[in-house]
């Protein structure tokens, strides 16, 4: 198995969500999903016209906008 194989395979172990279901999980919008993989920063599994995203490359997509506080904590 070559590395690009290996790489598909763990950004599926988790599983794909529908749009429908990324969008509640993710709390994204529909057209922001849609950009995101047309501009190739969101993986997707394409069936047809369906399409179907690894719940890991969502979970990439959202540590992407990750902000961490700068506050001391409590």
């Amino acid at each position: 198995m070559n590395s690009d194989t290996a790489k598909r395979e763990a950004l599926l172990k988790d599983g794909a969500l529908t749009i429908d279901e990324a969008t509640a999980f993710s709390g994204l919008g529909r057209t922001r999903l849609y950009n995101a993989m047309k501009s190739g920063r969101l993986a997707f599994v394409q069936h047809g016209r369906r399409r179907l995203i690894p719940r890991k490359a969502l979970q990439q997509l959202l540590a992407e906008g990750l902000v961490e506080s700068t506050r001391p904590a409590a």
